[in-house]
């Protein structure tokens, strides 16, 4: 792993291992505060197409269901990278995410308690891949919108305020391709 951990530093030069595990931790609970609110459009510029509609689904699946899953007191209590692999047009980084959370279920029509736990922390671990193509564009260039010029806070929601232009981060930055929820 460390051969093209190495690999990767010469290619990337915006690589440090710190800050990607901070890129983890705030995406996991970009992700996972997405889903209690069921705004999902704030992740879809750091998911592919696949890990989206996972998300989406167990929405869905719990508006059907009638009831809201609700992460509270949540936390990253770490982050380990259990693999790195090398293809030829891209990196991926396989991460364990560590976290406590109180997980429960509330009624969607009542918003009082169905169940879970509402009273002590569950641990649990997330598996995330994450990729980022290699000769990929600078992301600077992802900071205007492609489609009206206007400044983007590509960290914030990834949509142009202006236009509503959805600015995905493949071509730019690491994205999420598979995430076990």
């Amino acid at each position: 792993m460390s051969k093209i951990l190495d690999n990767l530093v010469r290619q990337d030069k915006d690589f440090s291992e710190s800050k990607f595990k901070s890129k983890v931790e705030n995406e996991f609970i970009q992700i996972m505060l997405s889903m209690v609110s069921r705004k999902t459009m704030t992740i879809k510029h750091f998911v592919n197409d696949k890990t989206y509609s996972k998300i989406v689904n167990k929405i869905r699946n719990d508006v059907n269901n009638g009831r809201i899953q609700i992460y509270d007191e949540l936390n990253v209590a770490g982050v380990d990278i259990t693999d790195i692999q090398e293809d030829e047009d891209c990196f991926k980084i396989y991460v364990v995410v560590h976290s406590k959370a109180l997980e429960y279920y509330l009624s969607l029509a009542t918003r009082r308690y169905l169940s879970g736990n509402n009273t002590s922390r569950t641990e649990r671990t997330t598996q995330i891949v994450f990729k980022k193509i290699k000769d990929n564009k600078e992301l600077g260039a992802a900071r205007k919108c492609p489609a009206c010029g206007a400044n983007l806070d590509i960290n914030r929601t990834g949509v142009c305020s202006y236009c509503g232009t959805i600015i995905e981060l493949e071509h730019y930055d690491w994205i999420i391709t598979d995430m076990s929820i």
